[in-house]
């Protein structure tokens, strides 16, 4: 009998990195009804698994002076059960990277939603920026793997990608796919870009990746990188979205390997 193919359809959310607004509450209120309508063009692809870019439950994606402007969201919270509802509705996972509040600690999360709507897992960023630790945010400090009913995951929020480490660590933990939330500026594309596909090439691992997007004709360099994307097991960008704002799908063979 002939083996089934353990092919898995990845969505990548590319949310606005400008969230207009007259106040904080409409622009978080804004952020959040964005969130809605690209989860329901993930679910309308019947998307298995689903990925945001780091911070998206915060309206703003560069660096603030304003500290007022990060509020934490309560994990779990009223955030979690808006995607926890469409989790369940299109029966899909999600990755939702957050600013938040776990367990009363104050960090950079990824939650993980199942197709049922519950939280499955919680991952704390190992690698916190200066910034985000003067800010009060805590480094975690483990690198799970977390199995899902489609493949098992790793992620490497942001930072976390700059040490090969991570990716290996990950990979040995029995990860078949890699995550990369992040909100990297343009200034360093070649370098991020050699980063997150030397990750692939390090692991034999699909990577996928999530930032931020800008309308036509509103992107310029020093702005968010955006090409949301998958990166495969040999290094070679298999799809990306450019720097817009959308949802990129794509599927792959978790059973198709690495050759060398």
């Amino acid at each position: 009998m002939k083996k089934r193919k353990r092919v898995v359809r990845v969505s990548a959310i590319q949310l606005p990195a400008d969230v207009e607004g007259r106040s904080f509450a409409e622009k978080q209120w804004r952020n959040l009804q964005e969130i809605r309508r690209l989860l329901a063009v993930a679910g309308e692809r019947r998307s298995d698994l689903v990925l945001f870019g780091e911070y998206a439950n915060l309206h703003h994606r560069t660096w603030s002076k304003r500290k007022n402007e990060y509020v934490p969201d309560d994990i779990p919270g009223p955030f979690t059960r808006v995607i926890a509802s469409a989790a369940k509705k299109y029966r899909m996972n999600v990755v939702i990277p957050m600013f938040g509040r776990h367990e009363n600690v104050l960090s950079s999360f990824a939650v993980i939603l199942d197709r049922s709507g519950m939280i499955s897992g919680c991952y704390q960023k190992t690698h916190p920026t200066e910034q985000e630790q003067a800010m009060g945010i805590v480094a975690g400090n483990d690198l799970p793997v977390f199995s899902l009913d489609c493949a098992k995951i790793g992620i490497m929020t942001c930072m976390d990608i700059e040490y090969p480490e991570v990716a290996q660590v990950l990979m040995l933990h029995g990860a078949e796919m890699l995550l990369f939330p992040h909100v990297q500026a343009s200034w360093g594309e070649v370098d991020w870009e050699i980063r997150y596909r030397a990750r692939a090439i390090d692991t034999g691992l699909y990577v996928v990746s999530a930032c931020y997007g800008y309308p036509d004709g509103g992107w310029q360099p020093g702005k968010m990188i955006g090409r949301s994307g998958v990166v495969g097991r040999d290094g070679l960008i298999l799809a990306e979205i450019g720097r817009g704002i959308g949802v990129l799908s794509f599927e792959m063979d978790l059973d198709n390997k690495r050759v060398t």
